[in-house]
């Protein structure tokens, strides 16, 4: 009895060894992945392929230069050829109620440097200088003194116009005349103040007198005449002729 009881135990675990020897590595818990998922098979296949870095060559934007020389006021300039006006002489002299007008260094300092800022300006716009004619001078600072006393007038003090005034200074054969007239209040110095009113002549609006007769083809002769106040104030004139 004894002895069938150790042959069945045997039997048993005889089925048992065979069992176990039966199980497959594919069943192994290593077919699983995180979180009990199974994996992929095309895992491999959705790695992104090696990138490829293409060298790109920047081409630089080459800087614009100008290769005009000519001054930024250029692009402004207005010329006029046309004439202003064709008075014929008058008979009769200079007036002169207030007596003869004082001559300063000063006045004739600033005198010079108005006309090299005319002519600088003038440059600029491609036309030739004014040239200095010391008549026209000598009556523009004249006028400058009359208005000192009479006020700020191209006919004081009689009335007379600028051209017939020009032409009794021994300019009555020419065609064409001018005359800018200025007048600056105290300035930190009298040429700033003169420098002043002159840039706003040359750059008033086109079609403006003051323009024309600075920018003219047709008058080619200048005089200027300064008047120093003593209170600071300052007249000048610009009388000009072809």
């Amino acid at each position: 009895m004894r002895r069938h009881c150790w042959s069945l135990l045997s039997l048993f675990l005889l089925i048992l060894l065979a069992a176990c020897a039966s199980k497959t590595p594919s069943q192994s818990s290593s077919s699983h992945g995180p979180a009990g998922k199974p994996l992929d098979s095309n895992v491999a296949q959705q790695f992104p392929p090696p990138l490829s870095i293409v060298n790109q060559q920047v081409t630089p934007t080459p800087a614009s230069h100008s290769s005009s020389s000519s001054p930024s006021s250029a692009s402004s300039c207005i010329i006029y050829s046309n004439e202003t006006t064709a008075v014929p002489a008058k008979n009769g002299t200079l007036a002169a109620p207030y007596g003869s007008a004082p001559v300063t260094s000063e006045a004739q300092q600033i005198a010079q440097q108005l006309f090299q800022l005319i002519n600088s300006d003038r440059a600029a716009c491609g036309l030739p200088p004014f040239a200095w004619n010391s008549t026209l001078a000598s009556g523009a600072l004249l006028h400058s003194w009359n208005m000192y006393h009479c006020g700020f007038s191209h006919t004081c003090p009689d009335g007379m116009t600028q051209c017939q005034r020009i032409a009794n200074e021994g300019f009555a054969g020419q065609s064409d005349c001018g005359e800018n007239i200025g007048e600056a209040g105290p300035y930190p110095t009298p040429w700033a103040g003169v420098a002043s009113v002159q840039e706003s002549m040359a750059h008033e609006a086109p079609g403006g007198w003051h323009r024309i007769h600075l920018f003219s083809t047709t008058l080619h002769l200048i005089g200027i005449g300064v008047y120093v106040a003593p209170n600071g104030y300052l007249w000048f004139t610009e009388d000009m002729v072809s």
